[in-house]
């Protein structure tokens, strides 16, 4: 009687046990449990080289130094993915209606690192700093071309929170110019501008940006959030980055459970990268472009010059299996000059591949197996359709090369160096065809890629002389108004579209990657390496558990 009396005793206390679980479960199910982003930890990211000009005057060497100052130092103003323009230290602007004085209003509450306080003074120092004959010297590590436009722009402090630029001449891309990152006065005017690169503040950079450093080593340096920093707060605690002497070692770094991301994965590597179970690979366009060059004016091809023969040879061209072919699907098929999506895109879309179509424009505009031979090289009075198509990139080169084979065109390719295509090739305009990578970014004016007048001495190597498109560009350049603007570009395009130059080829792709531990982590359109972490105020490694409580007068089960 008494072991059955316990029994039913231990039969009842199980009993409420399991009537507790499933009440609890029902609470917890009703009121609902969500993992949330928590503030707190580190993302590690492998990166290459070593810093020397953390200094946005000076860092245009390398990748590394170019993305800390990016970090640490902010414009005027800042450009978003569509290429807009978007206030960053300057709340505002106003243009003055003949479009040569530009206007800033200062934020009042901006501060550097070291809590000093962010007025007109330091953008006067800055300009004036690029503008000094010093820094034009020769000597200087900075480019030639940064000196030579801030030399025509006068710089006025108005007070501590507006300042005024007055141009030579209207320039709408002055905006785009105003990116560039500015320096704290009150460091730097103690340090003799010709001693600027040898200066510690380089390596001590004090900024407006969103990360501060707080330490730097010969393997890496450690950023935390700026706490005088007015935009959105961080989740994470710190960011580190890690230096290697090359991807392939930053790629193994990753491998070896050594870092949280990679700052790039070559194309060598995006299949492994791929395949990984832990690394998330993140890809997106670029703002640089190849493009195939024809030499209007080159005698040993001058059928080149015949706008027939260039658009049967784009209408032949199948971008993307160039793309799979030569760089592993790395890279946006290009139909014109400006990149996809940004704001001055509206280029035609590719008519092509059309091989069918591409021959009976060559057909028609005389081009023929006049002799029946069968030789598959097509020809027109006694000439060969050939030429000689320069590049850096062999299979690239020979991709595109094979395309045209089938319509009886022979692009013979031929590998230069980079330096070699530049200085023996282009700019004394000795070559028929070429391959061309611009690094595009800020400003999308075509002007000095495309006006006739940088046909003899500047970069218009092709030697492209379109009236219409010259006015076009000359108004573009000078008026301030985006929506006139865009209505030029568009036009310019339909008109490039019809002559064809240049073939567009397609635009760059960089791939990065990251833990799968790093949640949050996203990418846009970029125009530079550096733009992968305007994300990074989103980007998580802790999380933490919140019970959403019920509705009060909710019945349990209630909808």
């Amino acid at each position: 009687m008494g072991q059955a009396i316990r029994w039913q005793a231990i039969i009842a206390f199980l009993g409420i046990l399991l009537l507790a679980a499933i009440l609890g479960s029902q609470a917890v199910e009703l009121a609902g449990e969500t993992i949330v982003p928590s503030q707190g930890g580190v993302y590690t990211e492998a990166t290459v080289g070593t810093p020397q000009f953390i200094n946005p005057l000076l860092a245009f060497g390398a990748d590394l130094d170019r993305e800390l100052s990016s970090l640490i130092f902010d414009g005027l103003v800042r450009v978003d993915e569509r290429g807009e323009v978007k206030p960053d230290l300057a709340s505002s602007w106003e243009i003055s209606p003949d479009g040569l004085t530009y206007t800033f209003t200062l934020r009042p509450d901006i501060r550097w690192h070291d809590g000093a306080p962010f007025t007109a003074d330091d953008v006067v120092y800055t300009v004036q700093v690029l503008q000094s004959e010093t820094f034009a010297s020769p000597d200087s590590l900075a480019p030639k071309f940064l000196s030579d436009f801030w030399r025509t722009v006068t710089v006025t402090k108005l007070d501590d929170t507006t300042v005024q630029f007055q141009l030579q001449e209207p320039y709408a891309p002055f905006l785009y110019e105003a990116t560039i990152g500015i320096l704290p006065a009150h460091l730097w005017r103690e340090v003799p501008i010709a001693d600027m690169g040898r200066s510690l503040l380089n390596l001590q950079p004090v900024g407006t940006g969103p990360w501060r450093l707080v330490d730097l080593t010969a393997t890496g340096a450690l950023l935390e959030p700026s706490p005088y920093y007015g935009g959105p707060d961080p989740y994470l605690d710190a960011l580190e980055l890690r230096f290697y002497p090359d991807y392939a070692s930053a790629f193994a770094a990753f491998q070896a459970g050594e870092v949280d991301g990679v700052s790039r994965i070559l194309p060598e590597n995006l299949a492994l990268a791929q395949e990984s179970e832990q690394m998330k690979v993140l890809s997106a366009p670029l703002a640089g472009e190849t493009l195939l060059y024809f030499n209007l004016s080159n005698p040993n091809a001058p059928f080149l010059a015949d706008k027939q023969v260039r658009q049967a040879l784009w209408l032949a061209l199948d971008h993307q299996a160039v793309i799979d072919a030569a760089l592993g699907g790395q890279g946006v098929p290009a139909d014109g000059l400006f990149m996809p999506g940004t704001w001055a895109n509206a280029a035609p879309a590719h008519p092509g591949p059309d091989v069918e179509k591409a021959a009976e424009l060559l057909t028609a505009a005389g081009w023929v197996d006049s002799e029946g031979d069968g030789d598959p090289i097509r020809d027109k009075d006694g000439q060969s359709l050939s030429f000689v198509l320069l590049g850096d990139n062999e299979k690239l080169l020979t991709a595109i090369a094979e395309q045209w084979a089938q319509i009886g065109v022979y692009a013979k390719p031929q590998v230069v160096g980079l330096v070699s295509l530049a200085g023996d090739y282009l700019s004394p305009r000795n070559y028929e065809a070429a391959l061309v990578h611009w690094q595009l970014g800020g400003d999308p004016d075509p002007y000095p890629l495309w006006h006739s007048t940088q046909s003899e001495s500047g970069q218009n190597y092709t030697g492209w002389s379109h009236n219409r498109a010259d006015e076009i560009m000359e108004e573009a350049r000078a008026v301030s108004d985006p929506g006139r603007r865009f209505q030029l570009y568009e036009e310019f395009q339909q008109i490039f579209a019809d002559e064809l130059p240049a073939l567009p080829i397609y635009f760059d792709v960089y791939s990065f990657g990251v833990h799968d531990n790093v949640k949050a982590a996203q990418v846009g359109r970029l125009h530079t390496p550096a733009d992968r972490f305007n994300t990074l105020p989103t980007w998580y490694v802790a999380t933490e558990r919140v019970v959403e409580e019920p509705t009060p007068g909710m019945t349990p089960g209630t909808p």
